[in-house]
């Protein structure tokens, strides 16, 4: 079965949660209007938490609804068991979906475990898929950044293949210092502006404008189409705001710090004001400087812009995507010190903790540190590459189409619900 390589570029998405955190993120998207939303977790509380009605939950059984205790290689371990289950269920919602969103915590075990497992259903069921993966927070500390190391390392071989397409990565610990919450509804606020970014790209393609000029669907197709890593953003524009304090709202507005935005392949700009707004000189003088400032960053690539009227926005808000980005190395570095710190206390703790599986080796570890100066080294040496290379035990591609690749994948049936699959 090939994979669709079509980047996302309207409404009609089937939008997938994995683990606590994809859950909600997908809650989100509901709440923001989408339609074809699910969530699939290993702990039934977590389900249970979330209102989008029990047919749109699937309970991934691996341990009697506890969870994966933060081990991702527990999910992956029981593949057999649930992919037949977890293929079907998903297949009941694909009808309509021109392509899908997997959602992401890459440091929970649900989560990590899940999310290439579902981005496989995804292409095995003929959708074009992109992911929305989430770096958790700084206080989170070593364990969990050792599962979104390697998570996210598994995740970008396949966005550089183009087997995801886009890869987009956020950082709760940027998200939760840039927005607003309560302990009440901690996530809401976060996960609202991840999905306004998303829904405004998807939304505005689709319509035309009558203003400096629109970024239709071809253009959204060309933005998500350059592989590699992508970081999105937002900010208001201010009337009173100087040229140099716009620039400071550019650079910060994105929901992950570290990107050197000069390797983007492309970018793309959405504008919006009132009709009121957009009709004087100093909205023009101000989409001029944003315009000049994004062709700065991106030195050369693609630039995609789209003008549109909304009554709403009190003068001028900007949502942005630059797509085919290197990894954001000093974020990276950041974790891997994360891990480094823990890591003597970790081995201490694990005649108590098991079995080991959180830390395969000691050597995977110091692997993790080493040639750490540039994009590459620094991330494909979390995870040593499989004796088999490392490809899907499933045959998810051809030889001139890219196949999702995992860890120690188990193999999924060799048939299920009519959907047939290549054999080894």
């Amino acid at each position: 079965m090939e994979i669709k390589v079509n980047p996302i570029i309207n409404n009609n998405m089937l939008i997938i949660g994995a683990g606590e955190a994809g859950g909600r993120i997908a809650q989100e998207f509901s709440n923001h209007g989408f339609s074809k939303v699910i969530a699939l977790n290993t702990a039934k509380a977590d389900l249970e938490g979330l209102e989008l009605g029990e047919e749109r939950k699937f309970l991934v059984q691996v341990s009697d609804g506890q969870g994966a205790g933060k081990n991702p290689e527990k999910v992956r371990q029981a593949i057999d068991s649930f992919y037949a289950d977890a293929l079907g269920f998903v297949q009941k919602w694909i009808d309509g979906a021109t392509s899908c969103y997997v959602l992401v915590g890459g440091g929970g075990g649900t989560g990590g475990g899940l999310g290439l497992v579902l981005a496989q259903i995804a292409g095995e069921l003929g959708l074009p898929v992109g992911v929305i993966y989430t770096l958790p927070r700084q206080s989170e500390g070593g364990l969990v950044f050792y599962n979104a190391l390697k998570n996210l390392r598994e995740m970008h071989e396949n966005a550089k293949s183009m087997a995801i397409s886009p890869l987009i990565i956020v950082d709760n610990n940027k998200l939760t210092d840039k927005f607003e919450s309560s302990a009440a509804n901690f996530w809401g606020p976060v996960n609202s502006a991840i999905v306004e970014v998303m829904k405004s790209f998807n939304e505005f393609s689709q319509r035309p404008s009558k203003h400096f000029s629109a970024l239709d669907g071809e253009d959204l197709k060309r933005l998500l189409s350059k592989g590699g890593a992508c970081a999105i953003g937002s900010f208001d524009i201010s009337e009173t705001d100087s040229e140099e304090a716009l620039t400071r709202r550019i650079a910060d507005s994105f929901f992950m710090d570290g990107f050197n935005l000069a390797t983007a392949g492309a970018a793309g700009v959405i504008v919006l004001g009132s009709q009121k707004t957009l009709e004087t000189s100093s909205s023009s003088r101000f989409l001029k400087i944003v315009l000049d400032q994004t062709a700065e960053l991106i030195k050369g690539g693609d630039m995609f812009v789209g003008v549109y009227d909304q009554e709403d926005v009190k003068f001028l808000r900007a949502y942005v995507i630059f797509n085919g980005l290197k990894l954001p190395d000093e974020r990276i570095k950041a974790m891997m010190e994360g891990v480094r710190s823990s890591y003597d206390k970790m081995k201490a703790k694990e005649n108590r903790i098991g079995d080991g599986i959180f830390l395969d080796t000691e050597g995977d570890v110091e692997d993790m540190f080493s040639d750490t100066g540039g994009h590459g080294g620094t991330i494909r040496r979390i995870i040593r590459p499989n004796s088999s290379g490392g490809q899907s035990q499933g045959g998810f591609g051809s030889s001139d189409r890219p196949a999702i690749q995992m860890n120690q994948p188990k193999a999924a049936p060799a048939k299920v619900d009519g959907v047939k699959r290549k054999e080894r």
